[in-house]
């Protein structure tokens, strides 16, 4: 058994994934498309996967849904999104070389797609020359469907183009939805377009040399998006190429790719997973966060521990005697502006294996240091919205680890330890930390035959 392999974050059940594509919802259920390699653990021959959930968390894998086979796809069929007309679902992809959109239609239950005759559908226009131009994200306004295509010019700037459909075959071009001025980051990759009922919206970018997801918050009117700076928005090193979807409660679901963080995992047979759905929150400043979708608590098979209203002081271990690879650590605490926060994961006997995630009350930051569990060497993390009590998930599955702050920061990084004893937790701080509640939870399987590769 791959003890790196996820319990409960979605993944193929061998071979290479990376983007999350077309979310959408077909009779109560979420249908997750992602581009997969059926023919090995590295990244080629982009096919389309798809797996599906009755309640965003326990996942049935499916046969793929698009394949690579046909001139102006034989190269990749690409990222994209899913939209529902007349009952029936319909994906918006990128076919490859060139880069072009296309489209493909599906039965009533998602079962079968059938790529439009006339493909493509969109091209880009004579002389232009452009980094890129790809991954499709759909909405709706004034009963027609927009979509934003990523692109960039070399060495200048990235930017994301706005089309407009009636039917979804005939394409026009309506300008840019906004665009960058860093010459570094000339290609934007997987634009989804966040809007909100007062006017506001969020643009969330992937970055191809910074190799993470970024957000522009603004308003929005004439079809172009006002936006302030790019700022991250994840503060790991393993959540990118996101895709969004609405449900019909009106909640908006974030689903990125984990990627690995240190090279030669092909090795392994597979690479790649999705983080856990995340639940897209709009704060009173106009950015927005992410927290756990509801439905994650369904995968609680067993509470480990429930303590509250207790402080940690140095050489202490809050979490003694437990021992996990697949649980969720959820505490509310308030550190002050003295105090240090330790959370050790994957911890063998004597230590010598270990990641750590720190809460520095100081610096209003976390950060997690998983170089001697051996994920990347240097510390990830940043500045978060200090507030007066912290409120921290941390959801650890194999080799993947989510941490959400106070329902807003996400850090996404991968942990892969080696030794067999490497399960053990350790809580400590320095210079006091009150815990107000602190609950451990082992996970279930999110899969709905118990089974995950």
């Amino acid at each position: 058994m791959d003890e790196l392999r996820a319990r409960y974050h979605f993944q193929p059940e061998k071979n290479w994934m990376n983007d999350p594509n077309g979310p959408v919802v077909i009779d109560g259920k979420l249908h997750l498309f992602y581009q997969y390699n059926p023919f090995g653990a590295v990244w080629g021959n982009m096919t389309w996967g798809h797996a599906v959930a009755e309640d965003l968390v326990r996942w049935t894998h499916l046969p793929c849904a698009l394949h690579p086979d046909q001139p102006y796809d034989k190269d990749g069929v690409f990222s994209g999104c899913c939209v529902m007309k007349d009952g029936l679902p319909h994906i918006l992809y990128t076919g490859v070389k060139p880069e072009t959109q296309c489209l493909a239609v599906g039965n009533a239950d998602a079962s079968h797609f059938e790529k439009y005759e006339h493909n493509p559908i969109i091209v880009r226009q004579e002389g232009e020359e452009l980094n890129g131009f790809r991954d499709p994200f759909a909405w709706s306004e004034d009963g027609m469907t927009y979509i934003a295509v990523g692109s960039g010019e070399k060495g200048k700037r990235g930017f994301a183009f706005v089309y407009r459909s009636e039917d979804l075959k005939h394409w026009e071009r309506v300008g840019e939805l906004c665009s960058g001025n860093d010459p570094e980051e000339d290609m934007w990759e997987c634009p989804n377009f966040i809007r909100f009922p007062d006017g506001s919206a969020t643009l969330l970018v992937s970055l191809m040399k910074a190799q993470n997801v970024f957000a522009m918050d603004g308003k929005y009117h004439d079809h172009k998006l006002d936006a302030g700076p790019l700022r991250p928005f994840d503060l790991g090193n393993s959540f990118y190429a996101p895709n969004t979807v609405t449900l019909p409660d009106g909640r908006i679901v974030n689903i990125g790719w984990m990627r690995e963080t240190v090279p030669g995992r092909e090795s392994a047979g597979w690479q790649g997973m999705m983080s856990i759905p995340r639940e897209i929150v709009q704060y009173g400043d106009g950015c927005v966060g992410a927290r756990p979708v509801a439905e994650i608590a369904r995968l609680h098979a067993e509470r480990l521990l429930a303590k509250k209203d207790f402080t940690l002081h140095s050489g202490e271990n809050a979490l003694k005697g437990l021992h996990s690879r697949h649980c969720e650590i959820a505490m509310e605490f308030e550190a002050g502006s003295q105090g240090t926060l330790y959370l050790e994961l994957n911890k063998s006997e004597r230590g010598e294996e270990k990641a750590v995630v720190i809460y520095d009350g100081v610096a209003d930051a976390i950060y997690v240091e998983a170089g001697k569990c051996g994920g990347a060497a240097q510390r990830v993390g940043g500045y978060v919205q200090g507030r007066g009590t912290t409120k921290l998930r941390v959801f650890l599955d194999g080799s993947a680890l989510e941490i959400f702050v106070n329902d807003r920061e996400t850090l996404t990084t991968r942990v892969y330890p080696s030794r067999e004893d490497s399960d053990g937790l350790r809580l400590y701080a320095e210079g006091g930390v009150r815990v107000n509640r602190l609950q451990v939870w082992e996970m279930g399987s999110g899969y709905a035959d118990g089974q995950n590769g």
